[in-house]
């Protein structure tokens, strides 16, 4: 029981992962980004019970100017041994073989190949994703807001289909125990246009 427990929550880190995003050796930092009101979170479900996760070392550059998405960009990078699923024994099993890999595969990675505009302040960015050595297409769709200071929050979720980056092999690939679906969650909190 403990360890399917841990494996659904090394799941859902991973999953979080996917999910868009960003590397450091140490805390997170960014590029266009107030960090520390930013934040990559992810929720997997296993046996019908949703396990909240994120991560806390990730790197991001990003760019956004809605009169110009042209010219706009995102690139994130997610250190994923610094996965936080609350508990030391699932953190390190996620980081194992069966889920992360992460002593072969350290870093996941986002790189916007454009932003479009779905009118008002919703957007789609869609990129490229890499997990475990494999890269797919990926779509987030976002919702740009303003807080009182007159910073950009740009927030999203999306599915990320584990098993098609590997994220839970063996006995874990079995989506009646864990969920295909990770859910990503992204708030990244953008300093006022210039």
């Amino acid at each position: 029981m403990m360890v399917r427990h841990t494996a659904g929550r090394i799941l859902g880190a991973a999953g979080s992962c996917l999910c868009a995003l960003l590397v450091a050796a140490g805390p997170a930092a960014a590029d266009g980004v107030i960090v520390a009101k930013s934040e990559i979170a992810f929720t997997t479900t296993q046996m019908g019970v949703a396990f909240d996760g994120h991560f806390r070392k990730w790197n991001a550059s990003i760019v956004f100017t809605p009169g110009a998405l042209a010219t706009s960009r995102a690139s994130i990078d997610v250190d994923l041994a610094s996965i936080d699923l609350a508990s030391s024994d699932s953190e390190a099993e996620a980081r194992g073989p069966l889920w992360l890999e992460t002593s072969r595969f350290p870093i996941a990675h986002f790189t916007s190949t454009s932003i479009t505009s779905r009118g008002g302040d919703k957007y789609d960015v869609a990129g490229r994703l890499s997990l475990k050595g494999i890269t797919r297409d990926c779509v987030v769709p976002i919702v740009v807001t303003r807080d009182s200071k007159g910073n950009r929050i740009a927030e999203g979720r999306f599915a990320v289909r584990r098993l098609d980056y590997r994220v839970g092999e063996g006995e874990w690939a079995d989506t009646g125990t864990v969920a295909n679906d990770i859910i990503v969650r992204i708030r990244m909190v953008l300093p006022p246009a210039a």
